[in-house]
C-alpha cells in the first residue's frame, strides 16, 4: 500500500527511509523519532583543531627547490601584497607542507550485544540506532563503524541495508561477559582507530574506560508493548519506552525482510489436483486457512498456512469428498462446515464430525443454492445462518458433540446481505416494510441502524468494514452498482463516490494506520487488484497476475484477498504482511 510523502520533520532520514518497503517506511520513521530524541547532543570532537602535516614528501612532488623559489620570486615581483601576505601566513610552499585534517574526526563506533539477552523485540532498537547512528556520523561527514559484542573483536564500516541484514544474523546464544569486553578494549587500543564516540548496545554493560556512551534496552514485566531505552553518557542519561508496532511488522523486521521484492511470509506450494476456477475460495476470519474445490466440485480442499509471524512458513492441504449437492458452505474457524442436500433430505456437514441430517422442516428451495451462509462459534454450540433464495434469514443452533439441533429460527425477510463481524458476531441488512435499509446485528450489543434513500434494487452491492468498529457502534458500509458508490461513516453520513470505468468493485478495506476507507477493485483486464483511495483519488496496486484473473473474494475480517487465474493458480495477498502469502500451483 503507498502512504503519502513524510512530513518536514523526516525529510532528512528519506535516504535512510527509502531502503525500506513503503509499507515499512511510516514505521522505521517513527521508530527512528522516538529514539532520536534521547540521543543527545554530538560529541565535540577532540580531534577538532588537529592538523596532521602530510610530510616533506609532499615538497618533492612539487617540484624542485629551485622552481619553487623562483615561483615564490615571481609572486613578490608581480604581486608584491599577495607574497607579504602569504609570508605572513606561513604559507610559501618551499618552506610549509601542506597540513590536513585527522581523518578519525567524528568517527562513530557501535558494538552491539547480540547475546541471548537482546534476542527478539530488542534487536528492533538495535536496528534503529544503527540507522541513526550512521545518520548522526553522516551529519559529521565522518565514518560510523559497528561490531558484535559476542563474536571475535572486528569492526565493519557501515554502507548500506546489508549491514541491517549482516547484524540480525550475527545473533548468538550465549551471554556476553566481562572477558568480551575486554577483548574489545585491547582490539580497539591496538587497531589505533581514533574515535569521538564508542555506543555499547545491549544490557549490563560491565565498567570500561573506552566507550563513551551505554545504551541499556529491557523488555517490561507489565507491558509487551513496550521497551525500556537508557542512554548513559559523562554528559547525560536519558530514558524513554519504546512504543513497538504490531507483531507481524516486528517480525517482519527482525527477518530482514526490509523491501517489496522480499516476499515476507510467502508460501509457495503445488497441489497434486487441479484447483475449481470457477469457485471463489473462502477466507477464514485469521486469514490462515482457505477453503477451495476441486474441478468437479466433489472434493473440498482445507488450505492451512503456518502462522505470518513464524520464520517456519509451512503449507498443508487436506482434502474431504462432498459427493452431494451443497447449497452452502462456510469455514468455522479452521473446520469445513455445510448444508448439503441428499436427494430430499438436508444434513448439516462437518469435517471430522460427520453427517447430521436436519429432520426439522425447512421451508427453503432445496434446488437452489443459498444466496449466503454464515457458521459461528457460540458457547458450547454451533450457530449456522443463512439466507435462502427466498431472501430470508434463519438461525440454525446446533451442538456437535451430541448432534443434536437446540432451535431454529426466522430472523427476518427481506434480508440482503450477512456480514460476520467475529466468531461469534454478525450483521445482516434488510429492508423493512416501509422500504428503508435497516442494518442490524447478531449478538453484539442489540445495535440497529436505518440509511435513507437506499432503494432496494436487484444489482445492488452491500459492502461492510472496519468490523472493530461495529462492535461498538457504527464502522464503514458501502452501497452501490458499477461505478456509482455511496459510503457511510455513520448513519447520517455518507459520501458519493464514482470509480473509473476501468475498475470493478469488489471489496472495502479498512486501513487502521490512516483511519482511511478505500475500495478493493479489479481491473477490466481481469490482470490487476489495486485500492482505490477515493477521497484523494489514487489507485494503488496490490497485485499483478500475469494470466487472466478468473474468480476472485475478499475476506474483510482477514484484510485478505484470493485470486484464482485460467491456468488454474491459486493466490493469497494479506493487507496485514503487506505481501503474497500463498501461491498454489497445479503440480506438472
Amino acid at each position: 500500500m503507498v502512504y503519502n510523502k513524510f512530513p518536514k520533520a523526516f525529510q532528512a532520514w528519506q535516504p535512510w527511509l527509502a531502503w525500506f518497503d513503503e509499507s515499512l517506511q511510516p514505521l522505521v520513521a517513527d521508530l527512528l523519532l522516538q529514539l532520536n530524541n534521547i540521543l543527545g547532543p554530538v560529541k565535540e570532537s577532540q580531534w577538532n583543531e588537529q592538523k596532521l602535516l602530510s610530510g616533506l614528501g609532499d615538497l618533492h612532488k612539487r617540484g624542485s627547490y629551485d622552481h619553487l623559489l623562483t615561483s615564490e620570486w615571481l609572486i613578490a615581483e608581480e604581486e608584491p601584497d599577495e607574497f607579504i601576505r602569504r609570508v605572513v601566513n606561513y604559507e610559501q610552499l618551499f618552506l610549509t607542507p601542506m597540513q590536513e585534517k585527522s581523518k578519525a574526526n567524528g568517527v562513530i563506533i557501535a558494538l552491539f550485544d547480540c547475546g541471548a539477552l537482546q534476542l527478539g523485540a530488542s534487536r528492533l532498537v538495535h536496528l534503529i540506532l544503527m540507522l541513526l547512528l550512521d545518520i548522526r556520523s553522516h551529519h559529521q561527514h565522518s565514518q560510523f563503524y559497528w561490531g558484535v559484542i559476542p563474536h571475535p573483536p572486528k569492526l565493519h564500516l557501515f554502507k548500506d541495508i546489508n549491514d541491517l541484514k549482516l547484524l540480525l544474523n550475527k545473533r548468538n546464544i550465549v551471554l556476553t561477559t566481562d572477558e568480551m569486553y575486554t577483548q574489545w578494549a585491547n582490539y580497539l587500543q591496538q587497531s589505533g582507530q581514533d574515535y569521538d564516540e564508542c555506543w555499547l548496545i545491549g544490557t549490563n554493560h560491565p565498567l570500561n574506560l573506552f566507550s563513551t556512551h551505554q545504551v541499556n534496552v529491557e523488555r517490561l514485566i507489565k507491558s509487551q508493548e513496550k521497551l525500556s531505552v537508557a542512554i548513559k553518557s559523562n554528559t547525560m542519561a536519558r530514558q524513554c519506552y519504546l512504543t513497538l508496532p504490531n507483531v507481524i511488522l516486528c517480525a517482519k523486521m527482525l527477518s530482514g525482510q526490509f523491501t517489496s521484492d522480499s516476499h515476507y511470509a510467502e508460501i509457495i506450494k503445488q497441489s497434486v489436483v487441479p484447483i475449481n476456477i470457477d469457485f471463489k475460495p473462502i477466507i477464514s476470519a485469521n486469514g490462515n486457512y482457505i477453503l477451495t474445490f476441486n474441478l468437479d466440485g466433489t472434493a473440498a480442499y482445507c488450505i492451512t498456512l503456518s502462522s505470518p509471524d513464524l520464520l517456519k512458513k509451512s503449507c498443508r492441504i487436506q482434502y474431504h469428498t462432498l459427493k452431494n449437492t451443497i447449497l452452502g458452505i462456510d469455514l468455522q474457524g479452521k473446520r469445513i462446515v455445510a448444508l448439503i442436500r441428499e436427494q430430499e433430505k438436508l444434513s448439516l456437514w462437518q469435517a471430522h464430525n460427520g453427517q447430521f441430517e436436519l429432520l426439522e422442516n425447512l421451508n427453503i428451495d432445496k434446488n437452489r443454492p443459498l444466496i449466503s451462509f454464515l457458521a459461528l462459534n457460540g458457547i458450547q454450540e454451533s450457530i449456522f445462518m443463512f439466507i435462502d433464495f427466498d431472501r430470508t434469514l434463519y438461525c440454525l443452533r446446533f451442538l456437535p458433540k451430541k448432534k443434536e439441533v437446540i432451535s431454529l429460527s426466522t430472523i427476518n425477510n427481506n434480508v440482503v446481505a450477512l456480514f460476520r463481524l467475529a466468531e461469534n458476531a454478525a450483521y445482516y441488512c434488510y429492508f423493512d416494510e416501509q422500504g428503508l435499509l435497516c442494518l442490524k446485528d447478531y449478538n453484539v450489543g442489540r445495535f440497529s441502524y436505518q440509511l435513507a434513500g437506499i432503494k432496494n434494487q436487484p444489482d445492488l452491492q452491500y459492502l461492510l468494514t472496519a468490523e472493530h468498529l461495529w462492535l461498538n457502534g457504527f464502522g464503514r458500509f458501502a452501497i452501490g452498482a458499477g461505478q456509482q458508490w455511496r459510503v457511510f461513516t455513520s448513519q447520517h453520513e455518507s459520501v458519493n463516490v464514482t470509480v473509473s470505468n476501468h475498475w470493478l468493485v469488489f471489496g472495502l478495506f479498512y486501513d487502521l494506520h490512516s483511519d482511511k476507507t478505500h475500495f478493493l477493485v479489479i481491473d477490466q483486464d481481469k490482470k490487476q487488484i489495486a485500492l482505490f483511495d477515493y477521497m484523494d483519488n489514487q489507485m494503488n496496486i496490490c497485485l499483478r497476475s500475469p494470466h487472466k484473473i478468473v474468480s476472485y473474494s475478499y475476506n474483510s475480517l482477514a484484510k485478505a484477498f484470493s485470486i484464482t487465474d485460467e491456468n488454474g493458480n491459486l493466490m493469497l495477498y494479506s493487507f496485514v504482511t503487506q505481501s503474497i502469502r500463498l501461491k498454489l500451483s497445479k503440480a506438472d
